[in-house]
């Protein structure tokens, strides 16, 4: 096919030009915007002589995605982290990625989702058991409390309160340069695919390293063989023998879950707490849906009912989707938006774009759930909502993250109601998951005879 008919590849001082505003004010996110502007269906960009393809089209996603799954790699961005991760779930590829995927999934199924409902819950009451009525909490600090404690207990069957600063240090230094870098792509002085620093070796690194082997040792030396009813239970049955993971394999894949399992959980239900602080209908009609709970814990038979409650994140992370970007490098050259892809080539798709495109969103940057429950959410295509991504390398911890959010959500929403700071405009951080930059403070105030 070629290019006839199509634009050619944007060259590095071209894209510098149209993106110089959105760097001077250090916000990678109006600069994809720029780059995106006009495109159509796909951008061609060459960047230090690498071809970079920004796919615009919901179909042209799942072409990526999914259809040539095969043929890519994970890209650039997730390969910078290795040096912390290592070779986890989040990173690993092929067969290695297959058979943590086979042997994590039993953790994520209904029967252990339902499950974890009453971790859910009981993880969120003791949190806003220390919250004071009229008191200002920031969000961000404590939803991250909140999620690393549920991963913990619910994910690898220990309490981490104790541990939470550690942790969170550790994952700070992971998250600490990702930025721009699938656009950007890998830098040419590295060997793997990753970016060159300390491998995620610094002091905080570390420390979370040897945390994560004291919990594999402990559990091992605890659990004799037994299953918690955890992922880490499930990775523990997988190792040993000739085909079992290996001890870096286990310490790699649980130390995956401790990010993937809290991070993009913990953006997510920060970013809803802050649209309802700024949306007092929306959060009038969430309380009037959870008040039919009676004040008890939302059961797993519950969540189906709790419509509004779901649509109210569904939007959030429409708004503000954790994965911002999602790259894939080509192994074998193949066409996408009619343009030939050479191995070594970059493919990306953002749902940032896709989720705040009005052809597929009208009035995109507005905060409505309604969308979610009328005829406007049969006329989204597919593929133009991503908040995990789609293909055989989709987040497999989809389904226990909504039963998370929306149990946390209605947890909260039966005993609190949350009030924006007038003088707080978060601005996201665009790191591996599209977070708030700083911190996010909303006032507290307790349900008149709520529990």
């Amino acid at each position: 096919m070629g290019n006839r008919g199509r634009p050619g590849w944007m060259g590095t001082a071209r894209v510098l030009l149209r993106t110089r505003a959105a760097r001077r004010r250090g916000d990678p996110g109006a600069a994809l915007r720029a780059v995106a502007r006009g495109g159509g269906d796909a951008v061609g960009l060459r960047l230090r002589g690498r071809r970079v393809l920004l796919l615009l089209e919901p179909g042209l996603a799942g072409d990526l995605l999914a259809g040539h799954a095969a043929d890519t790699v994970k890209g650039p961005g997730q390969q910078r982290i290795q040096g912390l991760l290592g070779q986890g779930l989040l990173t690993s590829e092929g067969a290695a990625h297959d058979r943590a995927r086979r042997l994590v999934a039993p953790a994520f199924s209904p029967v252990r989702l339902a499950g974890y409902a009453d971790v859910f819950a009981q993880c969120t009451q003791d949190l806003t058991a220390t919250w004071v009525d009229g008191a200002q909490v920031d969000t961000r600090a404590e939803m991250g409390a909140l999620t690393l404690r549920i991963a913990g207990r619910a994910l690898l069957g220990t309490d981490l309160a104790a541990q939470a600063p550690l942790v969170r240090a550790g994952l700070e230094q992971a998250l600490a340069d990702f930025g721009t870098a699938v656009l950007a792509g890998p830098r040419r002085n590295s060997g793997d695919g990753g970016d060159g620093g300390d491998g995620g070796q610094g002091a905080a690194g570390r420390a979370l390293h040897r945390l994560v082997d004291d919990l594999i040792s402990q559990r091992r030396a605890a659990a004799a063989g037994d299953d918690g009813g955890d992922a880490l239970s499930a990775l523990l049955a997988g190792s040993g023998g000739p085909d079992g993971f290996t001890d870096q394999e286990v310490h790699d894949h649980v130390l995956t879950l401790l990010l993937a399992g809290h991070e993009t959980t913990a953006s997510a239900l920060t970013w809803t707490l802050w649209l309802l602080g700024r949306n007092p209908d929306a959060q009038q009609r969430l309380r009037a849906e959870v008040s039919a709970l009676g004040g008890a814990p939302p059961a797993p038979g519950a969540l189906p009912g709790l419509r509004y409650t779901r649509a109210v994140v569904s939007e959030a992370v429409r708004l503000y989707p954790p994965a911002w970007i999602i790259g894939r490098t080509v192994t074998a050259s193949l066409e996408l938006a009619g343009r030939r892809l050479p191995a070594g080539a970059v493919a990306a798709v953002s749902p940032l774009l896709l989720h705040h495109d009005p052809r597929w969103f009208p009035d995109p940057e507005a905060f409505d759930p309604g969308r979610w429950l009328d005829e406007r959410r049969q006329a989204v295509p597919r593929h133009a909502y991503l908040p995990f991504g789609t293909g055989p390398r989709a987040c497999i911890g989809e389904q226990f993250a909504w039963a998370e959010a929306v149990s946390v959500l209605a947890t909260l929403a039966q005993s609190w109601t949350f009030q924006a700071v007038p003088s707080a405009d978060p601005a996201p951080s665009y790191r591996v998951t599209l977070r708030p930059a700083g911190p996010v403070p909303l006032t507290v105030h307790r349900v008149p005879g709520a529990g």
